[in-house]
């Protein structure tokens, strides 16, 4: 005896549970390759701010003169015109750093040993008897940041980027004396 397959109509049900799905799945998939170029963008640009800080901390250039030595202004300066050729994710980041005295330019500061922070051109420690000034840099750099896929306007929400930034930071504070 043969039996035969009754065709019930599934199929419509399988097409409809799709049609269903789909759309979310695809905004989920959306979501995670924003969240991926995020984490990807915020990490290049936390190791920019660290590759220029140890290169300001140990650069020959900068070791006698500072950032007072224009040649060590201008490495710092070519460093960075290399970290935006080289990463893509960086080409349109805008980085800041002292380019001057290290005690009146900004972006860094002094302390004493303990911690005290001081002015560093006319700032004197005295420790229990620790004279030091501990002297840091920071170096930040900021850049924009769009999400692939956001919200323009479907009915009742106005544009959003479903909580993503609209601008990435860093910052990195090093001690170079």
């Amino acid at each position: 005896m043969r039996q035969q397959c009754e065709h019930t109509g599934n199929i419509g049900g399988a097409l409809v549970e799709f049609a269903i799905t789909a759309p979310l799945l695809i905004v989920l998939a959306l979501g995670i390759g924003n969240y991926g170029i995020l984490i990807v963008n915020t990490a290049s640009l936390a190791g920019a701010t660290r590759a220029l800080a140890e290169y300001a901390r140990n650069s020959s250039a900068c070791g006698v003169g500072g950032l007072a030595d224009s040649s060590c202004v201008a490495g710092i300066g070519d460093f960075v015109t290399n970290l935006k050729s080289n990463d893509t994710s960086l080409s349109t980041a805008s980085f800041s750093y002292p380019t001057g005295d290290l005690s009146t330019a900004g972006g860094n500061y002094c302390t004493c040993v303990d911690g005290t922070v001081i002015d560093c051109s006319a700032g004197t420690c005295n420790v229990s008897g620790d004279t030091r000034i501990v002297q840091y840099i920071q170096i930040s750099a900021t850049q924009d940041f769009s999400p692939l896929f956001a919200v323009i306007n479907f009915g009742y929400f106005s544009p959003t980027n479903f909580g993503f930034p609209s601008s990435l930071s860093a910052q990195t504070t090093i001690r170079i004396q």
